[in-house]
C-alpha cells in the first residue's frame, strides 16, 4: 500500500516481495500510486524486467534526513544548524530525490563552486567538510558508496580575517562600564577561566566547588560529540565575587540569569548585542566572548605557562589548536590561575559618561 510522504504532498508507491521492498516510486496522488503498484506487480509476475531506475535505492534526501536526526542528538545546537544549512544549500543545486549512487563528483564540484562564488571560499569549505562527514557516516550506517564524492573536491582558497583579540587594557575598560555586578562577574569569570560563551551560560550553582576553589565546566566540543566535564581552578578573589553573587541567583539553579519581559528568571542564551554596546560605551574596538578566550590563552603564554597546561585549561583535543590561540608568541593548573590579572592590578580608566 502507498503511504503519504510527510515532508511533501507526494505519495510513495512500493512493491514488496518476501517482506522486502524491491521497488518504489514517488507519485503526485494516491490514485496514481495505486495504479503504479498494480502495473509494477504485473511486470514482476509476468517476468517483465523492472526498469533500473525504479529499483529501491536510498535517495539523497533519505541520507540527509537520517544524518540530521543523528546530528541533532549528537552535536551541539550550533553545529547541528551548520550541518542543516549545508544540506539546505546542497539541495538548491542537486535533486534531493536522486539516488545516492547517482551523485557524481562533478555535481558536487559545481555546487561547491557556486557556494564559493555566492558566499566565500570559507563557506564552501565549511559545507564541504560537513557534507563529507555526513557521507562518511552514511558509508558506515546506510551502505552508501565507498567513494566519497565530497572528498574528491579540493579545498577552496580562503580569506580569513584575524579574530580581534582585545588588549588587557581594553578588557578593563569594558569591565569598568558594565552596568551590574553580575555583568562584571561574568566578564571576569570569562577572563579567569577562558570558558566558551555557552559554558558559563550553562553553569549551575551545583557546579561551584567553593571549598576546592574550582568550577565544573560541561562541554561537548570534541570529535565524538559526547558531554564531558572538567574542573577549572579559580582564584580566591573570584570565589569571593561568586559568593556575593549567590545572594541574587543562588536559589534559581543557574549562576547567570536575567528577567524576561514577563518577569521570569531564565538563564542566558545568546546576549548577541551585549559586547557591542559595552565596547561602544567604553570607546574600544569591538570584541566578543571568544576574543576574551584568546586573550586568556595569550596571557598564560606571556607568563610562560607551558603550552600543554594551556591546552588543558582550554579543553582542546589537539595542542595545535591551542597553539593557534596564542597571540603573544611566547611560551600545575594553579600556576595558570596565578597568571591571570587580579582586579586590583587592572588599568585604571576614566568612567565613560
Amino acid at each position: 500500500m502507498p503511504y503519504r510522504i510527510k515532508s511533501s504532498n507526494q505519495w510513495m508507491a512500493q512493491v514488496t516481495m518476501g517482506g522486502k521492498k524491491v521497488s518504489r516510486h514517488r507519485c503526485k496522488t494516491k490514485k496514481e500510486a495505486l495504479e503504479w503498484e498494480r502495473e509494477e506487480k504485473k511486470k514482476i509476475l509476468t517476468g517483465y524486467p523492472t526498469p533500473k531506475e525504479e529499483i529501491y535505492s536510498t535517495s539523497l534526501l533519505d541520507w540527509a534526513t537520517a544524518y540530521l536526526l543523528y546530528s541533532k542528538k549528537q552535536h551541539v545546537k550550533l553545529t547541528f544548524e551548520e550541518k542543516r544549512y549545508a544540506f539546505k544549500m546542497f539541495f538548491q543545486s542537486v535533486d534531493p530525490y536522486c539516488s545516492v549512487e547517482g551523485l557524481s563528483s562533478i555535481s558536487v564540484l559545481n555546487h561547491l563552486q557556486k557556494q564559493e562564488q555566492n558566499r566565500s571560499g570559507n563557506g564552501a569549505n565549511k559545507d564541504r567538510k560537513n557534507l563529507r562527514a555526513a557521507w562518511e557516516w552514511g558509508i558506515k550506517f546506510m551502505s552508501l558508496p565507498d567513494k566519497n564524492p565530497f572528498h574528491t573536491v579540493s579545498r577552496f582558497a580562503e580569506v580569513r580575517n584575524e579574530r580581534h583579540v582585545p588588549s588587557i587594557e581594553d578588557f578593563w575598560k569594558v569591565y569598568a562600564v558594565a552596568d551590574t555586578f553580575q555583568d562584571k562577574l561574568m566578564l571576569y569569570m570569562y577572563l579567569s577561566t577562558g570558558a566558551r560563551r555557552d559554558e558559563l551560560f550553562r553553569l549551575r550553582w551545583k557546579d561551584i566547588d567553593f571549598f576546592g576553589r574550582r568550577i565544573a565546566i560541561r562541554y561537548r566540543k570534541n570529535n565524538i560529540g559526547e558531554w564531558r566535564e572538567q574542573y577549572l581552578p579559580i582564584s580566591d578573589e573570584l570565589v569571593d565575587m561568586i559568593r556575593q553573587h549567590q545572594k541574587l541567583t543562588g536559589l534559581l539553579g543557574f549562576v547567570f540569569m536575567h528577567h524576561t519581559d514577563d518577569g521570569k528568571w531564565v538563564p542566558y542564551q545568546y546576549r548577541q548585542h551585549w559586547f557591542g554596546k559595552l565596547c561602544a560605551k567604553a570607546s574600544v574596538k569591538k570584541f566578543g566572548f571568544h576574543g576574551i578566550r584568546h586573550l586568556f590563552a595569550s596571557i598564560l603564554a606571556s607568563k610562560n605557562v607551558p603550552l600543554v597546561e594551556i591546552q588543558k585549561m582550554l579543553r582542546h583535543e589537539s595542542i595545535q589548536t591551542t597553539a593557534r590561540y596564542i597571540h603573544s608568541l611566547q611560551e600545575g593548573s594553579r600556576e595558570a590561575v596565578a597568571a591571570i590579572p587580579r582586579l586590583e592590578d587592572r588599568v585604571m580608566v576614566r568612567k565613560v559618561v
